[in-house]
């Protein structure tokens, strides 16, 4: 069954009748969920808006156990609603929890980092969360977008994830975490107390059943050869031995998808 998407204006009257968001999540689409191939050129990366239908590994998993947990979802991207059936067709076939969520430019033409700025801005306005998680990549103009907002609201965006495609340099910002799998994510979370111990393994298992050539790595963008010292990190940092394994098995899956 495919959904509707609703206007920026709908989705905010919409708010207003609903209670405050816990936690309000604003996602990317291309590159961050979306495998779409942004840096490959407007021909390749329009072809695959339009055709590509493969969610990187673990990240609808994660996305559902972030909605379990008291959490809002908005994917707030830099494509034009005239392909928004294509987009409302990804969400729905990987399993995207709260697909009606979904903002879109009015055209292709419109100034990407405003309208994901001033979407962005409205959303909190409307639903008033008590934190907020920003969930990017690094192809186009995520870090710059999401470090304005958390300048506008220092007090109420908690983490800022970007996913390394490009593997460039990111704004100089303490809360701004690149992430390779989606596992990385729900670790840092379950750090924070956002997620537990189940929910890891969920995303984990999400993410380490995938082929090796499927919806992990982007062809010739960064795959970390030797592993993501964040796993390490998030292993001490977390302290639970009951995730050991499935944080060992995903750098492993990691290690043998890039070599």
């Amino acid at each position: 069954m495919k959904i509707k998407t609703l206007t920026l204006s709908a989705l905010v009257i919409l708010s207003t009748q609903l209670a405050s968001a816990k936690t309000l999540i604003i996602s990317d689409v291309d590159d961050t969920i979306k495998m779409t191939a942004v840096l490959s050129g407007k021909k390749i990366m329009t072809f695959n808006g339009l055709v590509r239908t493969k969610a990187f590994a673990g990240m609808s998993e994660l996305y559902t156990e972030l909605k379990d947990h008291d959490s809002t979802i908005f994917y707030v991207s830099g494509s034009p609603k005239i392909i928004r059936s294509r987009v409302d067709e990804f969400l729905d076939e990987n399993d995207f929890p709260q697909q009606k969520n979904l903002v879109l430019k009015s055209k292709i033409s419109d100034d990407t980092i405003h309208f994901k700025t001033e979407s962005i801005k409205e959303l909190i306005s409307a639903h008033n969360p008590d934190k907020v998680i920003l969930i990017g990549d690094d192809t186009q103009h995520d870090p710059e977008i999401y470090d304005g907002v958390q300048a506008l609201y220092p007090n109420l965006v908690e983490s800022i994830y970007i996913r390394s495609v490009a593997n460039r340099e990111l704004p100089k910002n303490s809360l701004i975490k690149t992430y390779f799998s989606a596992v990385e994510i729900a670790g840092h979370e379950m750090v924070k107390g956002n997620l537990d111990a189940a929910a890891v393994k969920k995303v984990a298992r999400g993410f380490i059943r995938q082929t090796n050539d499927s919806g992990i790595a982007l062809r010739k963008r960064y795959c970390p050869r030797t592993g993501r010292a964040e796993i390490e990190d998030i292993k001490a940092s977390i302290g639970d031995s009951s995730v050991d394994d499935i944080l060992d098995m995903t750098q492993d899956k990691i290690i043998s998808s890039c070599n």
